[in-house]
């Protein structure tokens, strides 16, 4: 398997363009790998690129390929403090898909939890991502790191999505998004939410029309997703 995904590898340099010469190769780290049914998922760290590696053996059940989504959005956010994507290629053999990935590792500490001073970082980030037209979905902690300057940057965006930022479903995904940032990332700290909340729509700069419809929508979500994690914790 290790052998079979280098000359994999090898293959997508030439493709993208961003390997190094042969006496520079770095050595190849497996971080994750996961399989379930017939998916494979797996993550390797070389150099400072983050590889990942998708294999669908079977035509069903199919999936989305997150590896795609994660590169069109990160090219809509290019500029932004989130990595910087590379590119895909995709291979077909014997039935099975192959999907090789790759993006910029970013390095920063993981978050416990959000101080008050990450809360100003943290608005303009998620705010400059949602004028661009792309949501998350995934705003969990675990998922935004902390450079040694203090810098707040994003990581994961496979569960995304783009949106025409005119398309009244914007207002929606957006509400939803800000009760998964107040549940998830703050894990219901309403003080810190709130600073983060009036700080998010001052940058985002909207109607108050719009802002009362997302906080409406995200106040309702916000309720839902707290239900649900206070059930499954009894």
């Amino acid at each position: 398997m290790q052998k079979k995904f280098h000359m994999d590898l090898i293959f997508f340099e030439k493709g993208l363009k961003i390997g190094m010469p042969d006496n520079q190769k770095k050595e190849m780290f497996l971080i994750r790998r996961k399989k379930k049914k017939n998916i494979i998922h797996e993550i390797y760290l070389y150099d400072q690129t983050l590889v990942k590696r998708f294999i669908k053996t079977a035509a069903w059940p199919d999936m989305r390929q997150v590896w795609k989504m994660e590169d069109n959005a990160l090219r809509h956010l290019n500029g932004l403090p989130v990595p910087k994507t590379y590119g895909f290629v995709e291979k077909k053999c014997n039935g099975a898909i192959e999907i090789i990935y790759a993006r910029q590792y970013l390095e920063g500490n993981p978050l416990e939890s959000f101080g008050a001073e990450d809360i100003e970082p943290l608005a303009w980030l998620m705010a400059e991502i949602h004028k661009r037209g792309v949501i998350t979905r995934d705003p969990s902690l675990e998922n935004f790191i902390k450079t040694a300057g203090g810098k707040i940057l994003f990581i994961d965006f496979g569960r995304s999505i783009i949106l025409n930022p005119k398309n009244p479903l914007v207002i929606d995904y957006q509400g939803k998004e800000l009760a998964r940032i107040w549940c998830h990332a703050f894990a219901g700290n309403d003080a810190l939410y709130t600073r983060f909340h009036d700080k998010y729509f001052e940058l985002l700069s909207c109607s108050p029309a719009r802002r009362f419809l997302m906080e409406k929508i995200s106040y309702k979500w916000y309720r839902k997703l707290a239900a649900k994690y206070v059930t499954e914790g009894m």
